[in-house]
């Protein structure tokens, strides 16, 4: 969460300060830290675990601004679907050896389909390195709650796409 709110995604990277934005932000950094579980076999059902939690985090959420059973369960399975959604796409444009399809990815998610693409641009400079910092670290130390946030600041204006 702590992560998610940095402000410098909302006043110099172009996320919307909003409700929607903030989700945007705690989808990616959740997705990242679930992504990096599942790549080790003891993080699996800490991967599992940490997206149950998201979800079931997500439904107390949901709860507190008076969702009730009726309008909660088409909700909560657009929030799931939205976080599985989003999180396979991040992985696939992680992996993609063309730069640009992770600037894509995040135009379509994390800007809602419009976006300065510079903004774009520093954004996924920033979840690339996150991405690295996080296969670096030892799944105990993320399981511990040590997710690696770096001084965002350092994102280059004009960063370089390449891999």
């Amino acid at each position: 969460m702590r992560a998610a709110r940095q402000p410098v995604f909302y006043a110099e990277l172009g996320v919307a300060d909003s409700v929607e934005g903030r989700f945007e932000m705690l989808m990616l950094h959740v997705g990242l830290a679930v992504h990096r579980l599942s790549q080790d076999v003891t993080g699996r059902e800490m991967a599992r675990d940490l997206s149950e939690l998201f979800i079931e985090d997500m439904e107390r959420s949901l709860r507190e601004i008076g969702y009730d059973d009726s309008g909660l369960k088409r909700r909560l399975k657009k929030v799931a679907g939205a976080f599985y959604g989003r999180m396979e796409a991040m992985a696939t444009a992680l992996a993609s050896d063309q730069p640009q399809a992770l600037v894509d990815t995040l135009i379509r998610n994390v800007h809602g389909g419009t976006a300065d693409s510079r903004h774009a641009a520093r954004l996924a400079g920033y979840v690339r390195d996150l991405a690295g910092r996080l296969a670096d670290m030892p799944v105990a130390e993320l399981a511990a709650g040590a997710l690696p946030v770096g001084p965002l600041f350092l994102i280059p204006a004009d960063p370089d796409l390449t891999p």
